[in-house]
């Protein structure tokens, strides 16, 4: 995470140099946001290879000694070498380095050499090969999170690759980049240092920090651009007619505005007053038991959102679902879960046995809503099996509602009351590093809301299923196609309608 011009391609081509001589026939894929920028690596390494030859020809010239090509001979005098022909001169080591517009090749031998191969930063290009990665300008690279999981078979293969990756923040916090910027602490206060400041960050990933401070003080220089005369870093930044861009730039500000539906700075704060207070699980198949201590704060009154999904394919969306306590104006959400099956009845084992489980706990179920969208067969069956343990709000997201600023599809109405709430500042989230990646994948679009799609199906599902929860609890939920359990073909009951039941031995009020 360095500045601007802060010598971050021509560090990883130095490092790239270094590493191909030191392993003989190792491969190192380079993947840039931009073919242009990327055809600039060989030359870099060309012009890192000749300053190499230029320093090794002066350290031989003050000693009086001749460098040859691809033997090194010592006598006795450990300080100077055996005199060789006069034709194998420097000229022969830097023949040694070949390179093409988006190859360089170092030579061990006649029949060995490693190779630097620059590829566009896609899923299309990063496959097939086996070595170490370098990612150049990572935050300005589409859908990074995706490739990230398409590059990790490349370098995983031996504990002596690395993957390494250099960029300046991006312009917008939807960016996957913003969370690899962004410390596992919260931390954005680091004291100016030569030796710029390491931090771990949410990815669990080592990121260096060099900002232009920092690099001032190990000796950069920067100057006026119109005067040409050397100024200080905040000097610079009063020259810049963006300054905005400069702080990002330069200061490595993570930007303010994006796309996301939620910014990450407010995401981060719902989080945290998450702690102690709120739980996020994984439900793995078939384990019938909830996870521990999944229902420990949960209280009161609450209601429940379950977005659903019945496949286990790998890029198929898991379910989940979200709790919500009455805590007067907060949103506090104590529990979210989530799963995949592709088994319908799994779903409605866990859901029905959270509701009992909640009522056997003397937990006030109000409402439980479900996103009957795309599987509305399969919600009125859950409806059924529900019962008379609790009112049941089956919600049709593409159906519109009007409001006094027009009419508004149901999705947007509950993602924008959910944004809402956190950027407020009035949500209490569980503090779980998928959570947040979750989250974050859901972004505006033309009004209304998406999602990119993770490298196991995820899709902001947790994202819907606490926004669902939300929205019931405000208003009792939104268009239905719902069975009165008592008369078939009738509207279900009031939200307020609470029956008194016997099950298995339990009391449900």
């Amino acid at each position: 995470m360095w500045l601007r011009q802060g010598r971050k391609t021509s560090t990883l081509a130095e490092q790239s140099l270094l590493e191909m001589a030191e392993h003989e026939g190792r491969l190192i894929t380079f993947a840039t946001a931009s073919l242009n920028l990327g055809a600039e690596m060989p030359e870099k390494e060309a012009q890192v290879w000749q300053q190499f030859i230029r320093d090794m020809q002066a350290w031989a010239d003050a000693r009086k000694l001749q460098l040859v090509a691809g033997e090194r001979r010592h006598v006795n005098d450990a300080d100077s070498w055996r005199q060789l022909p006069d034709d194998m001169d420097v000229a022969g080591l830097a023949d040694v380095l070949e390179h093409s517009k988006f190859e360089v090749r170092l030579k061990h031998s006649n029949t060995t050499s490693s190779r630097l191969k620059v590829i566009a930063a896609n899923v299309q290009t990063a496959r097939g090969f086996s070595g170490s990665v370098k990612l150049d300008e990572a935050a300005f690279v589409d859908d990074l999170r995706t490739l990230l999981a398409e590059l990790e078979p490349i370098f995983s293969t031996d504990p002596t690759f690395n993957f390494l990756m250099a960029t300046t923040p991006p312009p917008d916090y939807a960016h996957y980049a913003y969370e690899l910027l962004t410390p596992e602490d919260g931390n954005e206060d680091f004291a100016p240092s030569a030796e710029g400041n390491w931090f771990k960050n949410r990815a669990g990933i080592w990121c260096h920090r060099v900002t232009i401070d920092d690099a001032a003080l190990a000796g950069r220089k920067n100057y006026h651009p119109d005067t040409g005369a050397e100024i200080t870093p905040d000097e610079a930044r009063e020259a810049s007619p963006d300054r905005e861009g400069w702080d990002r730039s330069n200061r490595l500000k993570r930007p303010t505005v994006g796309t996301s539906a939620v910014s990450p700075l407010a995401l981060d704060v719902a989080q945290r007053k998450g702690l102690g207070r709120a739980a996020a699980a994984e439900w793995p198949e078939g384990v019938e038991a909830l996870p521990a201590g999944a229902l420990d704060f949960v209280r009161g009154t609450v209601t429940l959102g379950f977005d659903q999904a019945t496949t286990t394919n790998k890029k198929s969306n898991p379910s989940a679902l979200a709790i919500l306590n009455d805590a007067g104006d907060e949103l506090e959400i104590p529990l979210v879960l989530w799963w995949k099956t592709a088994n319908p009845n799994v779903s409605t084992r866990r859901v029905v046995g959270i509701v009992k489980a909640l009522l056997a706990m003397g937990i006030r179920v109000k409402s439980l809503g479900i996103d009957a969208t795309n599987e509305r067969f399969y919600a009125r069956l859950l409806k059924e099996a529900l019962g008379a343990l609790c009112d049941v709000q089956l919600i049709v997201s593409s159906e519109s509602i009007e409001t006094p600023e027009g009419k508004i599809s149901y999705k947007s109405l509950m993602g924008n009351d959910l944004a809402n709430a956190i950027e407020s500042g009035k949500a209490v989230l569980p503090f779980s590093t998928y959570l947040y990646k979750d989250f974050m994948r859901v972004v505006k679009d033309r009004g209304s809301f998406d999602a990119t799609v993770g490298p196991n199906g995820e899709h902001g599902d947790t994202f819907d299923a606490v926004k669902i929860a939300y929205h019931v609890a405000r208003s009792g939920g939104g268009p239905v196609e719902m069975l009165d359990l008592s008369q078939p073909g009738g509207r279900s009951p009031h939200p307020s309608w609470r029956p008194q039941t016997q099950t298995d031995g339990l009391t449900y009020a």
